[in-house]
Protein backbone atom coordinates (compact mmCIF):
# COMPACT_ATOMS: atom_id res chain seq x y z
CA UNK A 1 0.00 0.00 0.00
CA UNK A 2 1.30 3.35 -0.89
CA UNK A 3 1.55 6.02 1.67
CA UNK A 4 -0.08 9.78 1.25
CA UNK A 5 2.38 11.94 0.30
CA UNK A 6 3.20 14.34 3.16
CA UNK A 7 1.55 17.79 3.44
CA UNK A 8 4.98 19.90 2.28
CA UNK A 9 4.97 23.64 3.96
CA UNK A 10 6.60 25.34 0.89
CA UNK A 11 9.65 26.87 1.79
CA UNK A 12 10.07 29.48 -1.09
CA UNK A 13 10.76 32.79 -0.80
CA UNK A 14 7.38 33.97 -2.28
CA UNK A 15 3.83 33.34 -2.57
CA UNK A 16 3.25 31.32 -5.48
CA UNK A 17 2.14 32.43 -8.25
CA UNK A 18 -1.62 30.26 -8.42
CA UNK A 19 -4.72 30.75 -6.59
CA UNK A 20 -4.70 29.28 -3.13
CA UNK A 21 -7.12 29.23 -0.19
CA UNK A 22 -6.86 30.89 2.83
CA UNK A 23 -7.13 30.23 6.13
CA UNK A 24 -7.18 31.93 9.39
CA UNK A 25 -9.24 31.07 11.33
CA UNK A 26 -6.35 30.36 14.05
CA UNK A 27 -4.71 33.82 13.03
CA UNK A 28 -3.86 36.08 16.35
CA UNK A 29 -3.50 39.65 16.05
CA UNK A 30 -0.41 40.37 18.45
CA UNK A 31 0.51 43.74 16.41
CA UNK A 32 -3.30 44.96 16.04
CA UNK A 33 -3.58 45.50 12.60
CA UNK A 34 -6.64 45.42 12.83
CA UNK A 35 -7.38 47.96 15.25
CA UNK A 36 -5.26 50.08 12.26
CA UNK A 37 -7.72 50.42 9.16
CA UNK A 38 -4.27 51.09 6.42
CA UNK A 39 -2.88 48.09 7.64
CA UNK A 40 -6.44 45.62 7.60
CA UNK A 41 -6.89 47.14 4.04
CA UNK A 42 -3.31 45.75 2.83
CA UNK A 43 -4.01 42.72 4.54
CA UNK A 44 -7.08 42.30 2.97
CA UNK A 45 -5.62 43.63 -0.74
CA UNK A 46 -2.58 40.66 -0.22
CA UNK A 47 -5.34 38.18 0.72
CA UNK A 48 -7.24 38.71 -2.03
CA UNK A 49 -4.38 38.41 -4.60
CA UNK A 50 -3.21 34.93 -3.03
CA UNK A 51 -6.46 34.21 -3.81
CA UNK A 52 -6.92 35.13 -7.07
CA UNK A 53 -3.40 34.02 -7.99
CA UNK A 54 -1.51 36.97 -8.25
CA UNK A 55 1.23 36.46 -5.63
CA UNK A 56 1.72 39.14 -3.53
CA UNK A 57 3.11 42.42 -4.21
CA UNK A 58 6.63 43.29 -3.87
CA UNK A 59 6.43 45.79 -1.07
CA UNK A 60 5.27 43.16 1.24
CA UNK A 61 8.25 40.87 1.29
CA UNK A 62 11.58 41.70 3.24
CA UNK A 63 14.20 44.10 1.85
CA UNK A 64 16.94 40.85 1.26
CA UNK A 65 14.30 38.36 -0.19
CA UNK A 66 17.08 37.62 -2.80
CA UNK A 67 20.38 38.32 -1.46
CA UNK A 68 20.28 36.28 2.40
CA UNK A 69 18.60 33.50 4.03
CA UNK A 70 15.73 33.20 6.36
CA UNK A 71 15.89 31.00 8.85
CA UNK A 72 12.72 30.14 10.31
CA UNK A 73 11.27 29.77 6.58
CA UNK A 74 14.21 27.14 5.72
CA UNK A 75 13.80 25.42 8.60
CA UNK A 76 10.21 25.66 9.98
CA UNK A 77 8.53 26.74 6.49
CA UNK A 78 7.55 29.83 8.12
CA UNK A 79 7.23 32.75 6.11
CA UNK A 80 6.09 36.64 6.94
CA UNK A 81 4.96 39.66 4.79
CA UNK A 82 5.80 43.03 6.21
CA UNK A 83 2.67 45.64 6.44
CA UNK A 84 3.04 49.34 6.41
CA UNK A 85 5.94 49.32 3.67
CA UNK A 86 9.76 46.88 3.38
CA UNK A 87 10.92 48.01 6.70
CA UNK A 88 8.21 47.84 8.68
CA UNK A 89 8.04 45.65 11.95
CA UNK A 90 4.59 44.48 11.45
CA UNK A 91 4.66 41.11 10.05
CA UNK A 92 2.11 38.51 9.20
CA UNK A 93 3.53 35.04 9.83
CA UNK A 94 2.15 32.57 7.41
CA UNK A 95 2.54 29.07 6.00
CA UNK A 96 2.23 28.07 2.22
CA UNK A 97 0.92 24.63 0.62
CA UNK A 98 0.58 23.71 -2.82
CA UNK A 99 -3.08 24.96 -2.52
CA UNK A 100 -3.51 27.34 0.90
CA UNK A 101 -1.55 29.84 3.12
CA UNK A 102 -2.65 29.32 6.47
CA UNK A 103 -2.58 32.52 8.13
CA UNK A 104 -0.84 32.11 12.06
CA UNK A 105 -0.13 35.44 13.75
CA UNK A 106 0.62 38.91 13.27
CA UNK A 107 3.54 39.83 15.47
CA UNK A 108 7.38 42.24 15.26
CA UNK A 109 10.54 40.32 14.53
CA UNK A 110 10.27 38.87 17.48
CA UNK A 111 10.41 35.10 16.34
CA UNK A 112 13.61 35.91 14.63
CA UNK A 113 15.37 37.12 18.29
CA UNK A 114 14.60 33.60 19.66
CA UNK A 115 17.02 30.37 19.05
CA UNK A 116 15.85 28.23 17.14
CA UNK A 117 13.90 30.88 15.12
CA UNK A 118 10.28 31.13 15.87
CA UNK A 119 10.33 28.22 18.52
CA UNK A 120 7.96 30.63 19.96
CA UNK A 121 5.28 30.57 17.32
CA UNK A 122 5.85 27.01 16.93
CA UNK A 123 5.14 26.51 20.26
CA UNK A 124 1.57 27.89 19.86
CA UNK A 125 0.73 26.33 16.53
CA UNK A 126 2.56 23.08 16.59
CA UNK A 127 -0.52 20.79 17.58
CA UNK A 128 -3.01 22.36 15.35
CA UNK A 129 -0.63 22.34 12.43
CA UNK A 130 -0.11 19.19 13.03
CA UNK A 131 -3.33 17.97 13.08
CA UNK A 132 -4.46 19.78 9.92
CA UNK A 133 -1.47 18.31 8.08
CA UNK A 134 -2.55 15.17 8.50
CA UNK A 135 -6.36 15.52 7.58
CA UNK A 136 -4.72 17.25 4.41
CA UNK A 137 -2.74 14.00 3.85
CA UNK A 138 -5.55 11.85 4.43
CA UNK A 139 -7.89 14.33 2.21
CA UNK A 140 -5.25 13.49 -0.44
CA UNK A 141 -4.84 10.04 -0.03
CA UNK A 142 -8.43 9.48 -0.28
CA UNK A 143 -8.42 11.43 -3.54
CA UNK A 144 -5.64 9.19 -4.83
CA UNK A 145 -7.40 6.33 -3.80
CA UNK A 146 -10.80 7.82 -5.68
CA UNK A 147 -8.60 8.67 -9.09
CA UNK A 148 -7.10 4.52 -8.41
CA UNK A 149 -10.77 3.47 -8.57
CA UNK A 150 -11.83 5.48 -11.12
CA UNK A 151 -9.29 4.33 -13.30
CA UNK A 152 -9.65 0.54 -12.41
CA UNK A 153 -13.45 0.94 -13.65
CA UNK A 154 -12.60 2.87 -16.38
CA UNK A 155 -10.44 -0.45 -17.62
CA UNK A 156 -12.70 -2.72 -16.61
CA UNK A 157 -15.18 -1.08 -18.76
CA UNK A 158 -12.49 -1.45 -21.58
CA UNK A 159 -11.70 -4.40 -21.10
CA UNK A 160 -15.69 -5.11 -21.05
CA UNK A 161 -16.03 -3.48 -24.66
CA UNK A 162 -12.80 -5.36 -26.29
CA UNK A 163 -14.26 -8.74 -24.77
CA UNK A 164 -17.80 -8.24 -26.39
CA UNK A 165 -16.18 -6.73 -29.36
CA UNK A 166 -14.13 -10.02 -29.92
CA UNK A 167 -16.71 -12.03 -29.06
CA UNK A 168 -19.17 -10.83 -31.70
CA UNK A 169 -16.30 -11.21 -34.24
CA UNK A 170 -15.76 -14.48 -33.43
CA UNK A 171 -19.49 -15.04 -33.49
CA UNK A 172 -19.51 -13.43 -37.30
CA UNK A 173 -16.73 -15.15 -38.49
CA UNK A 174 -18.23 -18.26 -36.91
CA UNK A 175 -15.16 -18.89 -34.71
CA UNK A 176 -16.97 -20.48 -31.76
Amino acid sequence: MRRPAPALRLRLPRIEKKPKRIFAERWHDFAGVTKTPALMEELFQALQSIKRGDGVPEAHYRAGIDRDRDALLEEQGIMHLHLGGRDSDILVFLIQYSDRVVLLESNTHVHFRTSPAGKNILALTQSWLGNMEQEMRAAAETARTAAVEAERQVAEARRAELAASIAAFKAKAGLE
